[in-house]
């Protein structure tokens, strides 16, 4: 079970992996092309605080995260991101991806933008609270009565817009679904909320 379950998320890591490289070959031949027909761009790096919340069921948590980015071209960027979730009082949650970001325009005050990615979540759960999702509850040994953490893999996919405010700063509303799997099950989670994201590089608004 444990050897087919890792068969499956490396191949699922794989895939993601293929798509992203190919995305990223795309993305770079239309940078090229940018270039040739004048428009004035350069790679960035991006610096970016994120605020919201994180639903999974009935179950509404608060949600906190920092991140970085590297502006392959216009339409295309890799994102590494840190969030934390307010689940439990003591200990929260956890998640660390790494996605593509890929803009539907280019150089423009309001750019809507499809993302995905993949990463690692950490959860912790007290088996006596009596609020654990059965995702976890099946894999703790029967009758454990402790405190248990889980890491498992992470698939992230979602969109939002940036709105840009100056040449260095903008916001970005953004909508994320989370698919967290193990032992052939998932849990499936969303994240809202706001991100402030800084360019290092000037970027004009057109």
């Amino acid at each position: 079970m444990t050897t087919s379950i890792l068969h499956r998320c490396r191949s699922a890591a794989g895939t993601s992996l293929v798509v992203l490289a190919l995305t990223f070959l795309a993305q770079t031949a239309a940078a090229q092309t940018d270039s040739a027909s004048g428009m004035d761009w350069q790679h960035g790096t991006t610096l970016f605080g994120f605020g919201g919340a994180q639903s999974a069921s009935s179950r509404v948590s608060a949600a906190a995260g920092l991140g970085f980015g590297w502006e392959v071209s216009q339409r295309f960027a890799l994102e590494g991101r840190a969030t934390w979730f307010r689940i439990n009082e003591d200990v929260p949650d956890f998640a660390a991806t790494m996605a593509a970001h890929v803009p539907l325009t280019t150089m423009r005050s309001f750019r809507p933008f499809v993302t995905g990615g993949l990463g690692m979540y950490r959860a912790t759960y007290d088996a006596q609270s009596g609020a654990v999702p059965t995702f976890y509850q099946s894999r703790m040994p029967q009758g454990f009565a402790g405190r248990r953490a889980f890491e498992d893999f992470l698939v992230t996919f979602g969109g939002g817009v940036d709105v840009h405010l100056t040449d260095h700063f903008f916001v970005r509303p953004e909508v994320n679904m989370m698919l967290v799997t193990a032992d052939g099950d998932h849990r499936q989670m969303g994240l809202y909320g706001v991100q402030l994201v800084y360019h290092f590089e000037a970027h004009p608004i057109e």
